[in-house]
C-alpha cells in the first residue's frame, strides 16, 4: 500500500491552527483502466471539495450536500467497476462486490451519525477520507494485473 506521505499535499486551514490535507492524485495509483482511473480521479476530487467545505467552516447544509455527492457518485462508480470486473472474469468478483456493499454501508451509517449531531465534521472527514483512499489505493489496486482500458 501506498504511504501517507506519499498523499497528502498542502492542508486546508482550519481555525485553531488545525489543518486536514487536500490529496493529490498520482499517475502510480492508476489500475491503467481508463474508466475506473477517471471515477478514481473524480472521487479524489470530490473528497478534496469536502476537505474544503468542512475546513472552510462552511454550513451543516454545505457539508452534508458535497458529503452526498461524494456518496453517490461512489456507489455509482462501484456498480460501473463491478460491471467491469464482471466482464473480464476478476476472480475475486465477489469478494470485491461484498467489500463496495459493506463500504456503502458503513458510509450512510456514519452519515446518519453526523446527520444526528452524534459525531462532528472533521470525525466524519476522517471517516470518508480513510474509507475511499483504503478502498482505491488497496483494495482497488489489485485490479491492475487483470484489466486494459
Amino acid at each position: 500500500m501506498t504511504s501517507d506521505k506519499d498523499i497528502w499535499v498542502s492542508g486546508a486551514g482550519l481555525k485553531g491552527g488545525l489543518s486536514m490535507e487536500y490529496i493529490l492524485w498520482k499517475p502510480c495509483y492508476c489500475i491503467g483502466h481508463q474508466k475506473i482511473d477517471g471515477q478514481h480521479k473524480q472521487l479524489v476530487e470530490l473528497l478534496n471539495v469536502l476537505i474544503q467545505k468542512v475546513c472552510g467552516s462552511c454550513p451543516k447544509s454545505v457539508i452534508d450536500a458535497a458529503l452526498t455527492e461524494l456518496i453517490n457518485y461512489a456507489e455509482n462508480h462501484f456498480r460501473d467497476e463491478e460491471s467491469i470486473m464482471e466482464s473480464i472474469g476478476y476472480p475475486e468478483f465477489l469478494e470485491h462486490q461484498r467489500e463496495h456493499d459493506r463500504l456503502i454501508m458503513e458510509v450512510f451509517a456514519f452519515k446518519e451519525k453526523f446527520d444526528h449531531g452524534w459525531v462532528g465534521k472533521f470525525e466524519l472527514l476522517e471517516f470518508v477520507r480513510d474509507w475511499l483512499l483504503n478502498h482505491v489505493l488497496d483494495v482497488d489496486l489489485k485490479l491492475k494485473k487483470y484489466v486494459r482500458s
